[in-house]
């Protein structure tokens, strides 16, 4: 594995190292786990002219520790999910989980996820999409890991029945480690210029931390991006999270606008998250994601 994933040479200098894996993951003590309903809008000209509440749901979860070497070990993972009976018969879920191990300068992440193909790039093939027929639905795995020798990313395409659903994600994942492991690993698109680079949700979390707006860079799927977030307090969402309890008596929340781009250029993608003000562990309370041109998705947290 280690000699299909890194060059010949460093293969035998990697094994000698004990690497971080996912068995090193921290526990749920003193993690934070957060649940969501998910909404759908159908947008024209960017303004949504139909809604779909309750469509689905997801989570998403933050461990962290700390060791007396200095070192940190933190585990992010998100989830995502239709509800078929509430989405038309839409049955799409994705997941990505990533642990990072930080001492000093020097880091080591992995990140593994998967999730159904979504080709439909219009409203009109969306909307064809909708109560299929077919007896496999088609999904896309990604394996990787960068430190200092570099960057490594396997991207694996399965099929699994088309009636399973996030009940299922055990035996996708075992479908999908099966197709990694038989997938050669692709070639990064550009450098890591010798800067310690984590993948997307370690550098996110990192950013949300700031209490200024921040620029980052991170790899995902061997390519390399641009993460921006721009923070300004959100008075109407405070008052809202308060009496919901989601947010601490006295705390603030604030809307972090983001925007992502692929270095090697392509289209922009926008998403805006809610959290609480200088949380040690900020779960967003809200996700807005623009998943197509069409489509806007909304995460809004459970009390």
């Amino acid at each position: 594995m280690l000699g299909r994933l890194f060059p010949r040479g460093r293969a035998a200098d990697l094994a000698a190292i004990q690497h971080l894996n996912w068995d090193a993951a921290p526990g749920p003590a003193g993690g934070l786990e957060r649940r969501y309903r998910a909404h759908a809008q159908v947008l024209v000209l960017s303004l949504p002219i139909v809604r779909w509440p309750n469509v689905g749901g997801g989570s998403a979860v933050w461990r962290e520790t700390s060791s007396p070497e200095k070192s940190v070990l933190r585990f992010l993972e998100f989830n995502g999910f239709s509800n078929p009976a509430r989405a038309a018969g839409l049955n799409r879920l994705g997941f990505i989980r990533e642990i990072s191990r930080v001492q000093g300068s020097a880091g080591e992440s992995l990140y593994f996820g998967l999730m159904t193909a979504s080709p439909e790039e219009t409203a009109e093939e969306a909307r064809k999409a909708l109560h299929p027929k077919g007896k496999q639905a088609a999904y896309t795995a990604i394996d990787g890991r960068l430190d200092g020798a570099g960057v490594a990313t396997v991207v694996a395409h399965f099929t699994a029945p088309s009636e399973w659903s996030v009940a299922n994600r055990n035996d996708l994942i075992q479908l999908a480690r099966s197709a990694l492991a038989m997938t050669p690993a692709r070639a990064p698109e550009g450098e890591a210029r010798g800067v310690e680079i984590r993948p997307f949700l370690q550098t996110l979390a990192d950013a949300l931390r700031q209490a200024d707006s921040a620029e980052r860079r991170f790899a995902y799927s061997g390519r390399f991006y641009r993460l921006s977030l721009e923070r300004a307090p959100d008075p109407k969402a405070t008052t809202a999270f308060r009496q919901r309890g989601l947010a601490g008596s006295g705390k603030q929340v604030v809307r972090v606008s983001g925007k992502l781009r692929r270095e090697s250029g392509g289209k922009q993608t926008n998403f805006r998250l809610w959290v609480e003000d200088g949380a040690a562990q900020p779960v967003p309370l809200r996700i807005e994601y623009q998943a197509k041109s069409y489509l806007r998705l909304i995460f809004e947290a459970e009390a």
